[in-house]
């Protein structure tokens, strides 16, 4: 069975920049991170630090044609790490994120722009 099998939501490309911050850690998170995906349940993002499964965070972000930045509390679920070039050993992970708190207005925005009912 594959990642794509195991899914419960349709995700989308999303290529905006995500302002986030671990929750309950004594490290911060690069503020400005680039998501790659988004789907009803979640969004997967691009860190250049390795975050463990079961974080807890925060995350504010600006869909395509919206105005204002809706912000989620999400649970990282799954970590991948992948090479950023083939000259060097320089790492990244991509980072999937299940939402946990989504309030009526972000659920909405988000419900707009993936065109799936509430």
């Amino acid at each position: 069975m594959t990642m794509m099998d195991k899914r419960k939501f349709q995700r989308l490309p999303l290529n905006v920049n995500v302002k986030c911050e671990l929750l309950h850690a004594s490290t911060r998170m690069a503020e400005e991170i680039r998501a790659k995906n988004i789907s009803a349940g979640g969004i997967c993002l691009v860190v250049l630090e390795k975050v463990n499964i079961g974080s807890l965070l925060t995350l504010k972000l600006t869909l395509p044609h919206e105005i204002r930045s809706i912000i989620v509390k999400g649970k990282v679920v799954w970590v991948e790490e992948f090479s950023v070039s083939h000259t060097s050993d320089d790492k990244a992970y991509d980072c999937g994120i299940e939402f946990v708190d989504l309030g009526p207005q972000a659920q909405e925005n988000l419900s707009h722009y993936l065109k799936v009912p509430l």
